[in-house]
């Protein structure tokens, strides 16, 4: 089984939740009195089926197309913002403006600056690993890490741990300010550090913030960060026994000289001044320019890395408030165009919302496809509930069902399989923008149903949530003239209405569905109202 779960590709999992929707559907359903629903579902499933071969490949292509065209936003944005400098020693890490790079010798070393700045997460995996790849193609000379953070997601700083120790070109990490929790994981997977004078280091213990809690990690955790640290400082040259230290709070550490102690319940942390005391860092330097001369590199022409602007929109996006917000307004406006007449501003304002949700949690590396899928089939499968088999059963509950893991499986920051998952911590959050989204959208669908209808301009622009579209008012209908046929005709049920199902009135078949009564095949129906395109009817009672 644990070889099963492992193989699963998750691409694949709309795929099963979709055929083990179905499967249930016509298991539930199986009986010839319910043969008309039968009917439609088993058409809808050798649809699937159809559609099932051709998925895969549909969304290889939007994946490839969607990848290519960020490409060549990234690539044509980096050509023209990229910065190269020279650094100068007299003002370490400063560009002098005057100088021009075609002064500079083709044949002059090359240095690129990473930031690696405020909290660590998913947004940075992103920007690190264009940075590292255009660092790699153009064969520099050394990869600088800048850094500052105080921490974060400890699932990313392990990605970009792994990326560094198997990164082709040298690399190298400079601490600013703070290079704690999780950036000491990353700094450590350089293979030199060097520090400020005020710089810190160290206490990388894993935590865990929740909704309004934070928890230490349990020992499968610890021991997996344990891991990667040593894995690291082997690599590395780093001291183990220092690195561990600062993982772990039940390790004693005592540096060789005896004046740096770590007691047991305490983290090691380490100033500048120490960390070159016992060969974490190299030197304490005042800037960049200083760095690169005690590598050698002090004539290295220096690029900075660049964010572009479908990075800087895309973190922005996938924030859990403007996530939130933007699902709200999505959802909002779905309903809101379900409930007016034809295609509009609600659904377009909606449909675009959403799309920017799912391509902002893609670009900030929050996210596959997969949640978008799921959140496209479960709409498909409520408008076949909706329009197809009127009512509110399996594919309606199937639907919204998929709607809300599509939301989920988009908004979780760190993967399932990942050693750091943890259920109560990592499901917590997301499950509140969702539920934030859905309480708000309904908030925002009921205040445009009393409002909207009062708004005639909205109305000149087909947006109207009337109960009543009068023809004094300008409205007309297709509807009417079956109205005026059917309301009041008898006629006999050809399945089993639970409570929709098809009838044969006047010599015709047609769907149909009750007021919530349960009527067996066979007996007779009289219509009793038409809403749009529903047909009502209520079971017939014989005269006395």
């Amino acid at each position: 089984m644990i070889g099963l779960i492992q193989d699963f590709s998750f691409r694949s999992l709309p795929f099963f939740a979709l055929w083990l929707f179905i499967t249930i559907a016509l298991t539930f359903f199986p009986s010839p009195s319910f043969s008309g629903p039968v009917l439609q579902i088993q058409k809808v499933k050798e649809l699937v089926d159809e559609v099932g071969k051709e998925m895969d490949r549909l969304e290889q292509q939007a994946t490839d197309f969607i990848n290519q065209a960020t490409e060549t936003i990234k690539s044509a944005i980096v050509k023209s913002s990229a910065t190269e400098e020279l650094t100068s020693e007299g003002d370490p890490g400063t560009v002098d403006s005057s100088v021009s790079s075609l002064s500079v010798s083709a044949s002059a070393p090359v240095v690129y600056t990473l930031p690696i700045e405020g909290q660590v997460r998913p947004i940075m995996m992103t920007l690190f690993q264009r940075g590292l790849q255009e660092a790699e193609a153009q064969n520099v000379d050394l990869v600088l890490l800048v850094m500052d953070t105080p921490g974060g997601e400890l699932a990313i700083a392990e990605e970009i741990s792994r990326n560094l120790l198997e990164c082709k070109v040298p690399t190298a990490t400079y601490i600013l300010n703070e290079g704690l929790s999780a950036g000491m994981l990353i700094a450590i997977s350089t293979q030199k550090t060097y520090m400020k004078d005020i710089a810190l280091v160290g206490d990388c213990q894993p935590i865990f913030a929740g909704a309004g809690e934070i928890k230490e990690a349990p020992e499968k955790i610890l021991t997996v960060v344990r891991e990667y640290g040593e894995r690291a400082a082997k690599k590395n040259g780093y001291p183990v026994d220092a690195v561990l230290a600062m993982i772990d709070e039940s390790l004693d550490y005592s540096s060789p000289d005896g004046e740096i102690r770590a007691a047991t319940g305490q983290l090691l942390t380490l100033r500048a001044e120490e960390a070159v005391q016992i060969g974490f860092a190299k030197a304490i330097c005042s800037g960049t320019g200083e760095v690169l001369a005690h590598l050698g590199l002090e004539n290295a022409r220096v690029k900075r890395f660049e964010k572009n602007w479908a990075e800087v929109i895309a973190a922005f996006i996938a924030s859990p408030s403007v996530a939130s917000l933007l699902t709200l307004i999505g959802l909002a406006g779905l309903f809101i165009e379900y409930k007016t007449p034809g295609f509009g501003f609600p659904g377009g304002v909606g449909l675009i919302a959403l799309a920017l949700v799912f391509w902002g949690h893609s670009i900030a590396h929050l996210a596959g496809l997969e949640g978008m899928v799921l959140f496209f089939i479960g709409v498909a499968l409520l408008a076949i509930e909706i329009f197809l088999i009127p009512g509110f059963g399996v594919f309606g509950i199937g639907g919204l069902g998929l709607m809300l893991i599509g939301l989920l499986v988009t908004f979780v920051t760190v993967p399932f399989d990942s050693p750091f998952f943890v259920p109560s911590i990592h499901l917590s959050i997301p499950l509140a923008q969702i539920a934030v989204a859905l309480v708000g959208a309904i908030g925002l669908a009921l205040l445009a149903a009393i409002y909207l209808p009062n708004v005639p301009i909205l109305e000149r622009w087909g947006i109207s949530l009337s109960t009543e579209l009068s023809a004094a008012r300008g409205f007309s209908s297709h509807v009417q003239p079956l109205e005026a046929e059917l309301v009041g005709r008898v006629g006999t049920a050809l399945s089993s209405l639970k409570p929709g199902g098809l009838a044969k009135i006047g010599g015709k078949r047609i769907d149909v569905v009750t007021e919530g009564d349960y009527i067996d095949s066979g007996d007779k129906i009289r219509v009793v109202d038409v809403r749009g395109i529903q047909v009502v009817v209520k079971r017939e009672t014989p005269p006395v």
